[in-house]
């Protein structure tokens, strides 16, 4: 929406230069004023983008207004209202480049055509800032992520950007949107944040980085802290924030991002402290003693056993938060990996893919990045080793009983000519689908279908021998779908097809 400010002191002509506007363009903004302070003052309290003043008023007249926003960083358009004798005085406006000069009384088609003329200004204009924007904004990003970008290069690049020389210091603050159940979007989170910072630091630079964080470079601190102090959004929900020591070197600008964006990651252990410093973090120790890995291998050797209680507190005590805490984030990390490496994948080469039940957890719990702090990853690893747990103690009363197995081998020969499955099977035996594939693989050498399979073709070879049976009929009485299977699973067991096979019985009973 275009934002107007119409500058004369006749009442008549403010209200109906107002009106006509308002008729042919809905979408504009327009306030009044009846001279040139007011008039400025408007503009100082509203962004603008389009000045329609007249020369001749009271107090500060239409030149003097033009002088004043023409100091701004950003001046608005102007359109001059100018009577035939005003000329002289319009003259002295051409070197603050006006965009136009509207003649009283003013004409409809000619304020239209200006108003026109000034949109496609605005819009030309915005479409450039966007342009440079997203330019500027890819440039910092690279130059956050560029590993090559020492202190020299990065105070290269502050002055080819033009960025704002921060000659008292400055910090930075990385804020991260935690939450996706808000009715108010990223975005809105974001611009909340930049409205703030700016109320304390009209040149801090602010920008969404890679990880589509909102970076934020600025000389106060306290308008850091302010997003969350004046919180109309409930911010502290949803946002988090990691801030950087002060530095006074641009140079320094990467280094500062870094620490802010380590100070940030600690919110995974401290996921009720929403703002984290680097002066917070920056003294955890390193020695990573919490990856303790001969009591992950002791979990790993208790599983499937009858020590469920031993295995929760080794679970409990592996994951000391206290000494969490203490420590650095790395430090998790490499228990992440030990965790997953020692514990999960010897189950997983242990039990085989027929655990898919158990482990289509495991893409989720093997990264801890899918939770939102070290309380739910530690619950997700202790389900999904207690889940693993159970299944191994379940594997191992199958193999201890194989008359199990016998019951459900006993029934696939009973029933190979039914419409058969193996959830039918394995519910048959009331054993876990998973559970019941794993074992029924190791027990026979075979998966489920090639097994039954096996079992409907020696059936079939049986049958064979009997010239009065049909081969199509056959198939049937197998639990074959139609004969064309038959035939093709015949041939590919056999070497032969179902007709070739009962020739060759023929044959051998002729010869004998």
């Amino acid at each position: 929406m275009m934002k107007v400010v119409v500058v004369d002191d006749e009442r008549m002509i403010r209200l109906g230069i107002k009106a006509m506007i308002e008729r042919k363009f809905t979408e504009t903004d327009i306030m009044l004023a009846a001279d040139g302070k007011e008039g400025l003052e408007l503009c100082r309290n509203h962004p603008i983008d389009l000045v329609i003043t007249d020369i001749k008023m009271p107090h500060m007249d239409g030149i003097q207004l033009i002088e004043h926003l023409h100091e701004r960083e950003t001046p608005p358009l102007v359109i001059i209202l100018s009577g035939y004798d005003d000329f002289s005085y319009a003259k002295q406006a051409i070197q603050f480049q006006v965009m136009d000069y509207l003649l009283k009384p003013v004409d409809r088609n000619e304020l239209f055509a200006l108003i026109h003329k000034a949109k496609e200004k605005l819009e030309t204009k915005l479409s450039l800032q966007k342009d440079e924007d997203e330019y500027l904004v890819n440039q910092l990003n690279y130059m956050l992520l560029n590993p090559k970008m020492n202190e020299e290069k990065v105070e290269e690049a502050v002055r080819k950007f033009q960025l704002h020389q921060y000659s008292s210091g400055f910090y930075a603050g990385v804020f991260q949107w935690k939450s996706h159940q808000s009715t108010l979007t990223r975005d809105d989170f974001f611009q909340h944040i930049v409205n703030q910072v700016q109320k304390y630091d009209d040149v801090s630079l602010c920008f969404v980085d890679s990880y589509e964080n909102l970076v934020v470079f600025t000389e106060c601190l306290e308008g850091l802290y302010a997003v969350f102090e004046e919180n109309p959004f409930d911010i502290a929900s949803h946002i988090a924030a990691g801030i950087s020591d002060q530095h006074v070197s641009m140079g320094k600008l990467v280094e500062a991002y870094e620490q802010a964006k380590e100070a940030l990651a600690y919110q995974f252990i401290f996921p009720h402290q929403k703002i984290l410093t680097y002066g917070q973090v920056k003294a955890k120790k390193d020695d990573c003693t919490m990856v303790n890995k001969p009591l992950i291998q002791k979990i790993f050797n208790m599983l499937g056993t009858n020590r469920n209680d031993e295995i929760r507190l080794s679970l409990v005590h592996l994951f000391n938060i206290e000494e969490v805490k203490e420590c650095r984030i790395s430090c998790l990390e490499e228990l992440n990996d030990a965790i997953n490496r020692d514990l999960f994948d010897q189950a997983f080469n242990q039990i085989g893919m027929e655990s898919i039940e158990v482990f289509k957890l495991y893409d989720q719990v093997g990264d801890m990045s899918n939770f939102e702090n070290v309380y739910d990853y530690f619950h997700a690893v202790e389900n999904l080793t207690i889940r693993l747990h159970e299944y191994m103690k379940e594997m191992k009363s199958v193999y201890s009983g194989e008359t199990i197995l016998d019951k459900a081998i006993a029934f696939i020969h009973e029933n190979a000519h039914k419409d058969l499955n193996m959830a039918v099977v394995s519910n048959h035996v009331s054993l876990n689908y998973s559970y019941f594939s794993h074992a029924f693989k190791d027990y026979t050498g075979n998966n489920f279908v090639d097994y039954l399979k096996k079992v409907r073709i020696e059936k079939a070879k049986k049958l064979l021998a009997d010239p009065n049976h049909k081969i199509f009929e056959i198939s049937e009485q197998v639990g074959f779908g139609n004969s064309k299977q038959f035939s093709r699973v015949f041939r590919d067991l056999e070497g032969v097809s179902p007709k070739e096979y009962r020739e060759k019985l023929n044959t051998e009973r002729t010869f004998y």
